[in-house]
């Protein structure tokens, strides 16, 4: 089941990318702690050494040898996706969390993983290019937790499940022709899927046009956000500094707007380190992907890429105010003991693939 470690098979560059963002995300947690509750940094310690604990024992496992109970997980997963909606914690109005022993679990991160890896075993027998009874298929695997998270409600995480299915659908071999029928039938489909979101969700679409048609409302968190990263400037106000953080001006700003944080307390220069970090680590999971022979290993880092990189733009967009806000967490740097110890088991698998397709 385990392998033995040797040093030129493990990528470095990868964990220093990863342990460079948790690093800047604990320091940032300690600030944005400061005025909230000192726990909260300690807890988020805490996740992160469970998650990077358990990476490294993931990266020494065969991911092949797991990949027959991938169902199983992928089923657990939207079951417990669905025992959220009638027994889960209420915290500002959604319905994400389900409490297990005194700790809070958000299972859509779980979903996220299993739903990756069960389309990567899928598409990874298909011919190419990929028949629409194919696409078909792949998009039924992705719904049924896309729509059970979407209805707690949370579209932000809905909609990287759909950008998870479509990185690798596109990798498993998409004609043009197929890409522009998808893309004109998402426009097709947008004026719908206006009319079936919340109330609150369609103010924050609307206040990302404007922000100050609502300033002490929808608007207010972004115009602070935007308060707060511009204020910091080149070098930052410094480390406990930061007088939309220290103030309690800036909501939210442990979890989805901790990019606030940073950039009003190390200004661009901490910002650029965070961008520079992100882009080394999908490199290295971009070069493990094109990299190994097996088709079942490409698309799961393929789908890792995906989440990752979606979710980190989508963050980093919003609070920056060119992007709507849809309440999405920056990856290895929001506090969330879920979405730490996934995303580290995760870049484990992303560990595991290299390895295993070196024996």
């Amino acid at each position: 089941m385990f392998r033995r470690l040797r040093l030129s098979q493990f990528d470095l560059a990868l964990f220093a990318a990863a342990a460079g963002l948790v690093l800047m995300s604990n320091l940032a947690m300690m600030s944005a702690a400061a005025t909230l509750r000192w726990t909260l940094a300690l807890k988020h310690g805490i996740f992160t050494l469970i998650g990077m604990i358990l990476g490294l024992v993931v990266g020494r496992l065969n991911y092949q040898r797991w990949s027959e109970g991938v169902g199983l997980g992928y089923g657990a997963s939207v079951m417990i996706l669905a025992i959220v909606l009638v027994a889960g914690a209420v915290r500002l109005g959604a319905t994400r969390w389900l409490s297990v022993f005194g700790f809070s679990l958000q299972p859509s991160e779980l979903a996220k993983l299993t739903t990756a890896w069960l389309l990567a075993r899928y598409l990874a027998g298909q011919a190419t290019p990929l028949s629409w009874s194919v696409l078909g298929t792949s998009l039924l695997l992705v719904i049924p937790p896309a729509l059970l998270v979407f209805v707690q409600p949370d579209l932000g995480s809905a909609t990287i499940f759909f950008a998870i299915w479509f990185g690798m659908v596109w990798v498993a071999g998409l004609s043009r022709r197929t890409v522009g029928i998808l893309l004109g039938a998402l426009l097709a489909v947008l004026p719908i899927a206006w009319h079936g979101l919340k109330a609150y969700q369609r103010d924050r679409l609307l206040v990302f046009l404007d922000p100050h048609i609502d300033p002490l409302g929808a608007g207010y968190t972004i115009i602070q956000s935007t308060i707060a990263i511009g204020s910091g400037q080149l070098l930052g106000r410094g480390w406990f500094a930061g007088t939309q953080n220290q103030l309690s001006f800036l909501p939210e700003r442990h979890s989805d707007f901790i990019f606030s944080v940073i950039g009003e307390e190390w200004g661009l220069l901490g910002c650029l380190m965070i961008v520079v970090l992100f882009g080394l680590l999908l490199l290295r999971i971009a070069r493990v992907a094109l990299s190994t022979s097996a088709p079942q290993g490409r698309l799961l880092a393929v789908g890792i890429f995906s989440w990752i990189g979606y979710q980190a733009f989508i963050n980093m967009g919003m609070v920056m105010g060119v992007l709507p806000v849809v309440g999405v967490p920056l990856p290895l740097i929001s506090y969330g003991g879920s979405s730490m110890v996934m995303l580290w088991v995760a870049l484990g698998l992303v560990q595991s693939i290299r390895w295993t397709d070196r024996l």
